[in-house]
């Protein structure tokens, strides 16, 4: 067993100091987000001194604690832990496809906690029971769910890293939604949305294409005109590798414009945020009183194939399902629209 402090020298010139290691057989690395600038200066030698000083202490703890490990104790310096700061280091070294899950449930984790500081032994069962809640409260569909789970995942490492002892949520079932319970936009309120004011021309341009393509925020995102070729898209998706072929058609080639370079994205967007204020305006300017989201836009296209009978094994190639269970739910969805409208006929008197 060892615990080595070490460097690696960045593009910038800054040294990164990291932790090498070796346990069980095992060898990782925690990069502590620490860093060596060139010192030209007292200053810069008295803050590289101070920064040294700093990563050897996380060195020494660090071997304190995989030597507790070996011989069941838990070191007192672990129930002091911040878990808000557990948390961003977890998501700093996440490495799965699905950062971005992690990233968002670390966000709302913040927000619900409404400090800066946690003490692990205050996550408790009910902590966690009112997380869901809330996560469930601020979200739709199956993005709670999902959220969740990310969540119980970073309490099962905890556990297994003595930050808490016993993982609060082991009990806590999280059941997946079934169905749509996001917006859905009919053709008459896509419709009504291009023919809209927008306050920011390449949210309405990317928007009105996702519904055309059923594209994630992700794919539209980092589109580029090497992925349309003689008015075919192919993209391969980030959420799940997999590729998509796309035809598109007219209404699609008019909202891309005129060609760009290849290695240029289609779309310019704000932020995140930026995006979600910008839809928030659009959709009232359009009359639209719907929470209007990249994620709609993608629903609203798959149930709309549904609504005009295209097949079911279409509509989940064009998604990129990895199984047409995922496609079911636009059936369902659909299904139940038409309840809703045979419902909403007015009754005849006999």
């Amino acid at each position: 067993m060892g615990v080595e402090l070490r460097k690696k020298k960045l593009a910038s010139g800054k040294e990164s100091l990291y932790l090498d290691i070796y346990h069980n057989g095992k060898r990782d690395y925690e990069f502590l987000k620490l860093y060596l600038i060139k010192a030209s200066t007292p200053i810069d030698r008295q803050h590289n001194k101070e920064t040294l000083k700093m990563a050897e202490s996380l060195r020494a703890k660090r071997e304190i604690y995989i030597n507790s490990l070996e011989h069941g104790f838990e070191p007192e310096y672990k129930k002091k832990v911040n878990f808000i700061t557990y948390f961003e280091n977890f998501l700093s070294n996440y490495k799965n496809k699905d950062i971005r899950i992690v990233r968002y449930c670390c966000k709302y984790f913040k927000e619900f906690a409404g400090k800066e500081y946690l003490y692990p032994n205050e996550v408790t069962e009910q902590f966690c029971l009112d997380f869901k809640t809330y996560l469930e409260e601020h979200l739709n569909g199956e993005t709670p769910h999902n959220y969740f789970a990310k969540f119980k995942k970073l309490l099962k490492q905890a556990t297994r890293e003595k930050v808490i002892s016993i993982n609060p949520a082991l009990d806590i079932q999280n059941k997946k939604t079934d169905g749509i319970k996001k917006d859905i936009l009919s053709t008459a309120e896509i419709q009504a949305l291009a023919s809209a004011y927008c306050g920011n021309p390449e949210v309405k341009r990317a928007f009105l294409f996702a519904c055309c393509t059923g594209l994630r925020y992700c794919d539209v995102e980092a589109l580029k005109w090497s992925n349309i070729i003689n008015g075919t898209l192919k993209v391969m998706q980030s959420k799940t590798g997999r590729p998509v072929l796309i035809n598109l058609n007219n209404s699609s080639i008019k909202l891309l414009g005129e060609q760009g370079k290849p290695e240029t994205k289609v779309f310019t967007l704000p932020s995140h945020t930026g995006i979600l204020k910008s839809l928030k305006a659009w959709a009232k300017q359009a009359g639209i009183d719907k929470n209007i989201t990249f994620h709609v836009a993608r629903h609203s296209f798959a149930t709309n194939l549904i609504i005009y009978e295209t097949d079911i094994s279409t509509v989940s190639s064009l998604l990129g399902h990895t199984s047409f269970k995922h496609t079911q739910k636009y059936v369902r969805a659909v299904e139940a629209l038409k309840q809703q409208a045979v419902s909403r006929l007015p009754e005849i008197d006999f």
